[in-house]
């Protein structure tokens, strides 16, 4: 579904913020938004710094999908700084928010998300900005396709790892946040995705 020009809804995402939004009786879901926000605005500015432009955005229930316009190239270097400006805008909002939140839980709340969701981007798993930053990195170094394989074997072993060790807190009377991260991760790999650089 097109919400704005180029501003494309998965029936997944929409699927998933419903669920979220009647799971959430703490108001937190307002908080995880303006974070995730700011760290898609952090892609996109860069891009647009750069002399690049995108051309469409599409929130999936994987994340969301920037797509570049291919008519104005990035740099290889230009490429690995918009993906990593995305975790690095999330670090920020976490340091703005603490340093002008004067304490308030808020402040605190924002910066705990921002600082969970740019740290977990960086994993090196496809499709998060970790494993797109491995990939273009790798690329550099090996033929695509071999790559590809790398970065593919890597993630679906942090994938599992995650998956494993959020069945043993599980076993041990901890939470579930960790294993349905490996679970989601793991699921990814399995969806039929092109790699690309």
């Amino acid at each position: 579904m097109e919400v704005v020009k180029g501003v494309k809804l998965s029936p997944g995402f929409l699927l998933l913020a419903a669920v979220l939004a009647m799971l959430d009786g703490e108001g937190v879901l307002i908080w995880a938004a303006l974070a995730a926000a700011v760290h898609e605005l952090g892609h996109y500015a860069a891009v647009r710094l750069q002399g690049g432009a995108v051309k469409a955005l599409h929130l999936t229930i994987s994340g969301g999908e920037m797509m570049l316009d291919r008519r104005y190239p990035l740099t290889y270097a230009g490429e690995l700084l918009s993906i990593l400006a995305g975790p690095g805008a999330s670090l920020l909002l976490a340091l703005a928010a603490l340093r002008l939140g004067n304490g308030r839980e808020e402040s605190w709340l924002l910066a705990g998300l921002s600082l969970c969701l740019g740290w977990f981007n960086l994993l090196p798993v496809w499709p998060l900005d970790g494993g797109r930053a491995l990939l273009l990195i790798l690329t550099g170094f090996l033929p695509h396709d071999t790559a590809v394989a790398g970065v593919r074997l890597c993630s679906l072993a942090l994938g599992a790892g995650l998956l494993a060790g959020g069945i043993s807190l599980l076993a041990r009377g901890g939470g579930a946040t960790l294993a349905i991260m490996g679970c989601w991760l793991l699921l990814c790999q399995f969806r039929e995705r092109k790699m690309e650089k």
